[in-house]
């Protein structure tokens, strides 16, 4: 035999002799205890507090706890130590099983005799279960039930605009007795070669003078008042014209700076101001996934500085003006087909009579707004009011997205809607649906997006009539713009200058463009989202004067701040330039249409109903190259903007 071998075996052999030692221990040690030794070793305890080796830290120590409270059969030994570490026999194991299973028994007899003594009970109580069993499986048959929800928003403005600049406008102004001079709608000399000293002009300031008083106000001769006083004389005719021209004056405002400066329009739109929009919503489903929406609204931004009409870049997002009169303003059906979990994609349906174009999109292409108060329009439609341009009329609409895993997951979402602002007219001449008057957009977007970031492509053609929204006030001008009528002289006799101004129709029409995209942190706080968007448009169409625009574009930047100085606290500052003449309808001509806008709020919840929002915002430029009109010399030194600031208070209900 080998001594491999051998010693091999000694080591088995030792290793045997090892196990038989020990457990011929452990049977001892065994044999030393019965289970009524085991019993009186071993000492109930009520917390787990009472065993000195005992820690928190301990894996068990949660399930000791439950055995002592739940039923009160953990023991220990009389020097107060449980003695975790060490291992247990079968006896004490039975010990412990043993008392345990005393305490289930004497649960379930405390379970049955409850069970007995409130029978009666128990049996009512099944018998109402299985009735409203069959309640819920007669409203799972129907499903819904009709409902209508009231949605409602009220808020208070409060605010004042100052102009700054080039105080008096033009040299020529309005002064019946001295400086006094007619320039047609383009600022450009009359047709009928009106100056101070012709013959035209003094002939028109006579048919002025026959028919109105120094003041303005209409004269009365020999029993006739105004134009009745020269019918019939050469005079009417050139009374006419006037309607063609504009008189230049400092004491008035007009925003293509042709009256006034800063100084007029501070008199005119100079004052603050206490508004109010009001607007009430009833929500109503049929099927719990569609919607009627009926919106009434009512507000009183008449002649005000922030409902657009002096300056179209100070209008605010909640301006309304129906006179304090309570209105319609919403009224459409939203609905989907085949939403159902068999598809991964949604088709959503949106009609009705009364419907807005940026409210039937698959995504909002900005985040600067979201969950705070909305300031400027044109901000609020994320630079690109060309395409987002809240077109409202009668609707019809189509909305695909894709369904994703979780809400706020990117998804892919396509849109197409038409809008046609004259839809509810008759007459096809000034309106009615797909018509050359129904002031139709078509809008159609593509995007990607989330909570977190997107991307979104837009495009609206939109018909004459429709306009750009917002803009400069050179672009924002129908004459210029997008106006289905001009104005065309119809010589009658060019060697007497004879004749009368006539409509043509101009078929103008847009193409406007817009790319979009924003981007959100996944924490809230000192790092800010960021929103952004560029936009174009093409003009076409005939019936343009020289220097009207044909191409415009705008850009935006939107930062904003979300829980930055408490929860629900936001901050928001945006720049950029608003719609801008980039190309005029004569090439050879530059266009000095450079504008900017600067806007920065703060939105402070006082509860979770109530936002209250300050809010400032700076205009250079506004008018855009009308500015040059300010100064006789068109342009050299005219400078004009507009600041504001503005306290909107929302109440949600």
């Amino acid at each position: 035999m080998s001594s491999a071998v051998a010693a091999s075996m000694l080591i088995t052999q030792s290793h045997q002799a090892n196990a038989n030692i020990n457990i011929e221990s452990v049977s001892d040690y065994s044999a030393t205890l019965d289970l009524e030794q085991a019993k009186q070793l071993l000492q109930q305890v009520t917390s787990v507090n009472q065993f000195n080796d005992v820690y928190p830290t301990d894996w068990a120590y949660q399930a000791l706890i439950n055995l002592i409270k739940n039923y009160g059969c953990v023991a220990g030994y009389p020097n107060g130590n449980f003695r975790g570490y060490l291992p247990i026999t079968r006896y004490e194991a039975a010990a412990l099983l043993s008392s345990c299973l005393d305490r289930v028994s004497v649960v379930t007899d405390d379970v049955q005799r409850l069970v007995d003594e409130f029978k009666s009970e128990l049996d009512f109580v099944t018998g109402s279960i299985m009735l409203l069993e069959n309640r819920v499986g007669t409203l799972e048959a129907s499903q819904f039930s009709t409902t209508t929800k009231l949605k409602g928003q009220a808020t208070f403005v409060a605010g004042a605009t100052k102009a700054y600049g080039t105080q008096n406008g033009s040299d020529n102004y309005w002064d019946y007795d001295k400086y006094h001079q007619i320039v047609t709608i383009n600022g450009r000399e009359s047709p009928l070669g009106a100056t101070r000293n012709s013959r035209s002009w003094q002939l028109t300031r006579k048919a002025w003078s026959k028919v109105h008083n120094k003041d303005g106000s209409l004269r009365e001769e020999n029993g006739k008042i105004g134009r009745e006083i020269i019918q019939g004389t050469e005079l009417e005719k050139h009374y006419k014209d006037i309607g063609s021209r504009k008189f230049r004056s400092r004491k008035n405002w007009n925003k293509d700076g042709t009256a006034g400066g800063a100084r007029a329009y501070n008199n005119r739109y100079g004052a603050a101001t206490l508004n109010y929009d009001v607007r009430l919503g009833f929500n109503t489903s049929f099927t719990g996934k569609d919607l009627l929406l009926t919106r009434l609204r009512a507000g009183n931004f008449d002649n005000n500085a922030f409902n657009g009409s002096a300056l179209s870049l100070t209008k605010l997002d909640v301006s309304e003006s129906t006179f304090d009169q309570v209105a319609i303003d919403r009224l459409y059906y939203r609905f989907p087909y085949r939403n159902d979990e068999l598809i991964d994609y949604s088709l959503t349906f949106v009609v009705g009579p009364q419907g807005r174009n940026t409210e039937a999109l698959g995504m909002w292409p900005s985040v600067y707004n979201l969950g705070a108060s909305k300031v400027l329009d044109w901000t609020s439609l994320a630079g690109t009011a060309n395409v987002y341009n809240k077109a409202t009329g009668a609707i019809a609409g189509v909305i695909y997205k894709k369904k994703t895993e979780e809400k706020g997951d990117p998804a892919f979402s396509a849109t197409l809607n038409y809008v046609a602002e004259n839809g509810g007219i008759s007459d096809a001449t000034v309106g009615g649906l797909f018509t050359n008057n129904s002031g139709g957009n078509l809008l159609t977007q593509i995007a990607y997006g989330g909570d977190q970031f997107g991307v979104a492509l837009g495009y609206r053609y939109g018909q004459c009539g429709t306009g750009q929204r917002q803009g400069t006030s050179f672009t924002a001008d129908f004459e210029y713009n997008n106006s289905c009528w001009s104005k065309v002289w119809n010589y009658v006799d060019e060697d007497l200058y004879q004749g009368s101004f006539v409509d043509e129709r101009t078929n103008r029409s847009t193409h406007n463009f817009a790319l979009n995209a924003y981007w959100a942190p996944e924490e809230t706080g000192w790092i800010p989202s960021i929103s952004a968007g560029i936009g174009q448009t093409n003009i076409q169409g005939k019936g343009f004067f020289t220097q009207s625009p044909v191409q415009t574009r705008s850009w935006f930047v939107g930062l904003k701040w979300d829980n930055v100085l408490s929860q629900g606290a936001d901050i928001g500052l945006a720049f950029g330039q608003p719609n801008f003449a980039t190309e005029l309808n004569d090439n050879s001509l530059t266009p000095q249409d450079y504008n900017y806008l600067f806007e920065l709020y703060a939105a402070f919840p006082i509860t979770d109903n109530i936002t209250i929002t300050p809010s400032a915002f700076y205009l250079t430029r506004p008018m855009g190259e009308y500015t040059n009109n300010l100064f006789e010399t068109q342009g050299k030194g005219a400078k004009f903007g507009v600041l504001g600031g503005v306290i909107q208070s929302t109440f949600k209900f």
